[in-house]
């Protein structure tokens, strides 16, 4: 019996041995020392991921603060992933200005200090990362508040105001993006990509369900920018924690449903056919998707109530507003997206503007009020307290985002006044814009998204060049808070319309349209361009370029590669590398050669614009003052000529 007993141990301890490689580190090592009975157990789970640090630009915020005054708090709100908390709030300090033993308190929307910001006593720059993993999160957001403490008790206005700067900013998130288990929170407050895919060979009714669902998620997100392509595989490719993808399907079940819900495999499907397709992208237009919370939703009507353009606007539609305490020089700036007025590329606008502020009895206060390079107008502020003027903002200032700048100016009577002499200034929520429309303005790429709106057409060569039209409406929907209408259609019909085409086609087609590109592609290597002089060039190499112009008073965005069009999406790659990304693109072409470098150019539109004269309504008296003087000068001219010729006629002899 013992033998056997022996015998089984003996297979007993070979399978282990022979096992022992299978299973890997799932058996523990034993410890080191012989003579020991305690056996070291080494953990075999994978050590979870590092905080993710993610720069603010990425968040849709801007990556710098500028702080003026102490205790003057600057506020802002950091969008927080599904599933994650904040964990730190790192940057760089510095450009600091007569702040003495000084620190930044780094406070929540509670009011609790989560932490502080020493402030370098030199002029250099320091870098710093604070813990701000208590800080309050609400739907979504984390309210962060900087202020400036120092220790400076000899300020006033003959002193410079404390200020400093904070720029590089960037926050981390700990723990795993959840796994969406409905409808509702597929979609979560920050994202890196979003994709969107169609198949390999997509009708019409899914290219425009793809395209309306590309401009109401870049909406949804902005001024986050995220990215949203189009894709046309076979299988939709598969999410990852900051990407996700949406399938939409030619089918006959309408709706839109997570598969795989709860899994990091989930995908959400929109499917239909016609209409019922189309009606389904409706859901995501606005905060209604919060309702969808179960794994499935549909749509069962849809009507299209888009409130019709005007050319009228106040600042409380457009979402213009501003305040500020002024000592010394503060300016205000309060642009307005010409998008929203719905009403095309515009040539002017003129701005009716009002305000409140504490009336200026004694000292000396003024407002100076300018466009880009373009003083509107200038009024000094008295003891009303109201301010009441207008201004026009010629063609050469327009763009699609219309800056405004209000340069205010007040000097106290009291020399050396102490700081909290101060004039506050709002804008009056009823100042109005109107705008005129029309293409007498710099055109190119600064009059896109506004010359799209309130809709445009959209064109294809190919299906396959619809992740080229999605690029392009991604971009300039980053930068309009309306949501863009693109509407696909062929070229034949888009080509003979005064309404503004989207087009990823040929040089050659847009040619035999009769719309002059800036440049055209001829082939391989040839490329035309319709410039001053015309040229056509062989460049040797391949082009893609991206082109924005005027062709029979609409605006043109064309799409085109000699046949390389990885160049393309180098072009919008260029773009998104810019500062402010489409906002950032002037002139009229930018364009990828052979050797991957990207040239933005113009070379008929979209630069600096001569300034427009406009010398008002006294014109007219002048015109017929100078007709009147002309006319009397014609008359006198001919009355001594008249009397010139009698007396020569009285005085000749007879012949």
């Amino acid at each position: 019996m013992r033998a056997l007993f022996a015998r089984l141990g003996t297979v007993s301890m070979v399978s282990v041995l022979l096992a022992a490689p299978m299973l890997g580190s799932a058996l523990a090592p034993a410890s080191a020392d012989p003579d020991s009975d305690v056996v070291e157990v080494i953990s075999t789970e994978p050590a979870p991921e590092p905080p993710r640090l993610i720069g603010w630009p990425q968040l849709g915020l801007p990556d710098r603060i500028d702080l003026l005054g102490a205790n003057q708090p600057s506020e802002t709100a950091i969008p927080v992933p599904a599933g994650t908390v904040p964990t730190t709030l790192s940057g760089v300090i510095g450009a600091v200005v007569n702040v003495v033993s000084g620190r930044v308190d780094v406070l929540d929307d509670r009011g609790m200090v989560l932490g502080t910001i020493p402030v370098p006593a030199d002029a250099t720059t320091v870098p710093f990362e604070i813990d701000i993993s208590p800080a309050l999160v609400a739907n979504g957001m984390a309210k962060l508040s900087f202020v400036i403490r120092d220790n400076n008790q000899n300020v006033n206005n003959c002193t410079q105001i404390p200020a400093l700067s904070i720029s590089q900013l960037a926050s981390s998130f700990a723990g795993p993006p959840t796994d969406p288990a409905s409808v509702a929170d597929y979609l979560p407050s920050f994202l890196d990509k979003i994709l969107i895919n169609v198949g390999p060979n997509p009708t019409y009714v899914q290219q425009q369900a793809a395209l309306d669902l590309v401009a109401q998620l870049t909406k949804k997100y902005r001024p986050m920018p995220v990215r949203i392509d189009v894709t046309t595989q076979d299988i939709a490719p598969a999410p990852e924690p900051t990407v996700r993808v949406i399938d939409i399907r030619d089918n006959s079940q309408p709706g839109v449903i997570v598969e795989n819900a709860g899994t990091p495999a989930a995908t959400l499907v929109i499917s239909g056919t016609g209409q019922t397709l189309a009606r389904q992208v409706q859901l995501f237009v606005d905060q209604r998707t919060n309702l969808a919370q179960a794994p499935a939703a549909v749509v069962l009507s849809s009507k299209d109530d888009t409130t019709l353009s005007s050319n009228t606007k106040t600042f409380d539609q457009l979402g213009v507003n501003g305040q500020a305490s002024v000592l010394g020089v503060t300016t205000i700036y309060a642009g307005f997206d010409v998008s929203a007025f719905g009403a095309g590329p515009i040539s002017s606008a003129s701005v009716h503007l009002m305000a409140k502020y504490t009336p200026v009895g004694s000292g000396q206060a003024s407002v100076l009020i300018r466009s880009g390079s373009t003083v509107l107008a200038t009024h000094r502020l008295d003891n009303s307290g109201t301010l009441d003027i207008s201004g026009v903002i010629p063609p050469e200032e327009i763009a699609s985002n219309v800056g405004l700048a209000l340069e205010l100016r007040y000097i106290p009577q009291q020399e050396c006044a102490p700081l909290n002499d101060r004039m506050t200034f709002a804008l009056d929520g009823q100042s109005t814009v109107t705008v005129t429309p029309g293409t007498n303005n710099r055109g190119g790429f600064p009059v896109l998204p506004m010359a799209f709106t309130p809709d445009f057409y959209v064109t294809l060569d190919s299906p396959e060049y619809i992740r080229y039209a999605a690029q392009a409406i991604n971009l300039m929907a980053q930068q309009t808070s309306v949501t863009l209408r693109p509407k696909v259609t062929t070229f034949g019909q888009a080509s003979s319309s005064g309404t503004g085409l989207l087009a990823v086609t040929s040089g050659a087609a847009l040619s035999k349209a009769g719309m002059k590109a800036p440049l055209v592609p001829n082939g391989a290597s040839d490329v035309g361009v319709n410039g001053d002089p015309a040229t056509d060039l062989n460049v040797n190499g391949q082009v893609g370029a991206i082109q924005a112009f005027t062709s029979n008073n609409r605006t043109v965005l064309a799409i085109s590669a000699t046949g390389d069009w990885s160049l393309v999406d180098a072009s919008f790659d260029y773009i998104r590398g810019l500062p402010s990304r489409w906002a950032s693109v002037v002139g009229d072409v930018v364009a990828t050669g052979s050797q991957g470098r990207t040239v933005n150019m113009s070379v008929n539109e979209g630069g600096p614009m001569a300034r427009q004269p406009n010398p008002g309504a006294a014109w007219k008296w002048w015109a017929w003052l100078s007709l009147g003087i002309g006319t009397a000068a014609l008359v006198i001219a001919a009355t001594v000529l008249v009397i010139r010729l009698r007396r020569r006629t009285t005085t000749s002899p007879e012949l």
